[in-house]
C-alpha cells in the first residue's frame, strides 16, 4: 500500500498538490517500487532522491525518534486524512506527537530490559521514518529541508519474532515494505515504461483486454480490462468479447451515469470463472475453474450510514459449484463461504469471520477441512450504498471508482436459463449498453440501456485474477434467515440430489465442528467452533 514524493506544508492551510494527493490515493506500488529484495529496491530510489543517505545500522533508535519528531512537524494533514479514510497502513497510528513520544518511551523501556531486541527496534524505526518522509511530508519539503541532512536507508534484514511489545511494534512498522514486495509474476506487474501482459502477436489487443489496472500507464481505455471467461494466466487463456465505445466520460455528465451500486439486500445467480489461489505471487500453483454460484447479500442501510440491522451487521454468502473436472468430483465442487462483520468490528478495523464449507468433506471430522473459520481477508464489502467509518464514507464502487465511459459489449452466456446443466456456453453473447467502472484491478459493468429489463443494474463483474461473473438472475429481496446458519441450503441450482447435501440439508452449521484457524483475532471465529449457540442473526 505505498508510493513516492509529496507537497509543501510550510504555509499553514495551503492545499496539497493534486499530483501528491492522487499518489496518496493509490494503494498499489508501481513495479519500479517493488521487488523481491524490497530494501535494495527502495534504497536505490532513496539514493536517487536525496543527496545524503545513511545506512540504518549507523543510526540509533533514539536518533531516529528525534528525526521523526522533525518529520512530524512537516507532515501534511491532507495525506493522513486519505490514509485514515481507507484504513491504509500508511496512516498515523497516534493522533499527536506527544502520543508517539509516549509510545516510544514505553518501547525504549522494553528494549532496555531485553537488549537483544535493540537491532530489531532500530530497524523498525528506519522503516517508519522512511514511510513518514515519503508518504506524509510534501515533496518540496522533502527536497529542500530534508535533502540537507542525512536520510535513513531501509534495513535489508528482516527479523522474525513471536510476541511482545517490541515484536508487535516492529511488525507494525514493516507492513509498508511488504506492500512493495514483488508479485512474483512479471507479466502481472505495472512497469514505469509500459504495462504487461506482453502483447502476443497472434492475438493483437488481447493483452490489455485481458488485464488493465487503474494505476497503469497509459491509463485504461473504455474497452480495456474488460476480460471474459478464463482458464489460465496467459494472454490467450481467456475468451475475449466484442466492445464498442459509444461515449467517452467527457460526453456523459455525472448525473446521467449509471450508479455503480447494488441493492442493499439481494440474491443473485451468476456464471463465470474463478482462479485459485487468488494472490498473484501464487501463480505457479493457481488453478482455474468455470463456476456457477449463488450470492446472498444482506446489509440494509435504510438511509442510515451504519445500517439498520442489529449491531449494524453486514452479511454475505456464496455457494459456488466448481464445474471443471479437477473439482467436480468432490460433491460437484460445491464450496460455501459466509462472511459477517458488525459495526463495532468495522470501527475497530476488524474484518470479522469468514466461514468456509467444503461440502464434500462435511461430517468427516474436524481436521478434514469441511468447515474452517478464519479472519475475513477484507471484511464484507459495502455494495448497496455508503457506510461511515470514523466519519469517512466507504463503498465498494460508489467511493473511489473511475468512470471509463459508455460501451456496447458482448455479455456472455446469452440464452442460459437457471436450471440448465453446467456453466453455460461462454461463446454465446448478447450485446448490451453498459457503463464501465474500474477500481484498482476490478471492473464493474452497469446496464445503461433504458429499454433493458436490467436497466441501472450491475450485469457483469471482472477481476483478471480474482473472479469473473455474469449475473444471470438478480432478485432484489432479503435473503431467507436460514441462509446464515444452515450448512446446506437450496441455492437454486437443483442440488437436492447431490451428496452430502442429502444428509446435511437443513442442518445447522453448528452441527459440524469448525476449525478456528484465525491467529490475530481468534475471538471472531469462536462462535463457529461447534457450540450449540453458533448462530449469527
Amino acid at each position: 500500500m505505498i508510493r513516492v514524493l509529496l507537497v509543501s506544508v510550510c504555509l499553514a492551510g495551503v492545499a496539497a498538490d493534486v499530483r501528491d494527493l492522487q499518489r496518496a490515493r493509490m494503494k498499489v506500488p508501481r513495479a519500479a517500487w517493488k521487488g523481491s529484495n524490497t530494501g535494495d529496491v527502495l534504497n536505490g530510489h532513496l539514493k536517487k532522491m536525496f543527496p545524503h543517505t545513511k545506512p540504518c545500522h549507523f543510526w540509533t533508535a533514539e536518533e531516529l525518534q528525534s528525526y521523526q519528531e522533525k518529520l512530524y512537524s512537516f507532515k501534511h494533514e491532507d495525506f493522513d486524512k486519505i490514509y485514515q479514510g481507507t484504513s491504509d497502513n500508511r496512516r498515523m497510528v497516534f493522533n499527536s506527537l506527544k502520543d508517539h513520544q509516549n509510545h516510544w518511551a514505553k518501547i525504549n523501556g522494553a528494549v532496555k530490559a531485553s537488549p537483544h531486541l535493540k537491532e530489531m527496534h532500530r530497524d523498525g524505526h528506519c522503516h517508519e521514518a522512511v514511510m513518514w518522509l515519503i508518504h506524509h511530508v510534501p515533496a518540496p519539503d522533502q527536497h529542500s529541508v530534508f535533502a540537507k541532512t542525512a536520510v535513513p536507508l531501509l534495513p535489508t534484514k528482516k527479523h522474525s519474532c513471536e510476541s511482545g511489545a517490541v515484536c508487535e511494534n516492529y511488525k507494525a512498522h514493516v507492513t509498508c515494505a511488504e506492500c512493495h514486495s514483488g508479485s512474483g509474476i512479471d507479466e502481472q506487474d505495472y512497469n514505469e515504461s509500459h504495462a504487461f501482459l506482453p502483447e502476443d502477436p497472434k492475438h493483437p489487443g488481447w493483452s490489455r483486454q485481458r488485464r488493465c489496472d487503474s494505476n497503469w500507464d497509459p491509463p485504461c481505455g473504455p474497452c480495456e480490462g474488460i476480460g471474459g471467461p478464463y482458464w489460465g494466466d496467459k494472454v490467450d487463456q481467456f475468451q475475449p468479447t466484442n466492445c464498442e465505445l459509444l461515449h467517452s466520460p467527457k460526453e456523459i455528465p455525472v448525473k446521467d451515469r449509471m450508479a455503480p451500486e447494488f441493492a442493499e439486500q439481494y440474491i443473485v445467480h451468476q456464471l463465470g470463472s474463478d482462479r485459485l489461489i487468488r494472490t498473484q505471487n501464487q501463480a505457479k500453483y493457481a488453478a482455474y475453474s468455470q463456476i456457477r454460484s449463488t450470492l446472498w447479500y444482506d446489509f440494509p442501510l435504510g438511509g442510515e450510514s451504519n445500517g439498520t440491522a442489529t449491531d449494524g451487521m453486514a452479511k454475505l454468502r456464496h455457494d459456488s459449484f466448481y464445474d471443471d473436472k479437477e473439482w467436480a468430483w468432490l460433491d460437484h465442487g460445491l464450496v460455501s463461504e459466509l462472511h459477517f462483520q458488525t459495526r463495532e468490528q468495522r470501527e475497530a478495523n476488524i474484518t470479522g469471520p469468514m466461514v468456509s464449507l467444503m461440502h464434500g468433506f462435511l461430517g468427516y471430522g474436524e481436521y478434514m477441512g469441511g468447515c474452517t473459520c478464519v479472519g475475513d481477508p477484507v471484511g464484507v464489502p459495502t455494495l448497496g450504498g455508503l457506510v461511515d467509518v470514523h466519519k469517512q464514507p466507504h463503498g465498494a464502487f460508489l467511493e473511489g471508482a473511475e468512470y471509463l465511459g459508455r460501451i456496447k459489449i458482448g455479455v456472455e452466456y446469452d440464452g442460459f436459463k437457471l436450471g440448465d446443466k453446467g456453466h453455460g456456453d461462454m461463446t454465446k453473447k448478447k450485446d448490451m449498453i453498459v457503463d464501465h467502472y474500474i477500481k484498482w484491478f476490478l471492473h464493474l459493468f452497469v446496464d445503461a440501456d433504458p429499454q433493458s429489463p436490467t436497466y441501472k443494474q450491475p450485469v457483469r463483474f471482472y477481476g483478471p485474477y480474482s473472479g469473473f461473473a455474469v449475473y444471470v438472475k438478480f432478485e432484489k429481496k432479503q435473503p431467507p434467515a436460514e441462509v446464515w446458519d444452515t450448512a446446506c441450503v437450496e441455492n437454486g441450482w437443483g442440488t437436492k440430489e447431490f451428496k452430502p447435501l442429502r444428509h446435511c440439508m437443513g442442518k445447522k452449521i453448528s452441527t459440524y465442528k469448525c476449525m478456528n484457524v484465525e491467529k490475530k483475532h481468534p475471538e471472531v471465529c469462536k462462535p463457529w467452533e461447534g457450540s450449540a449457540d453458533a448462530v449469527i442473526v
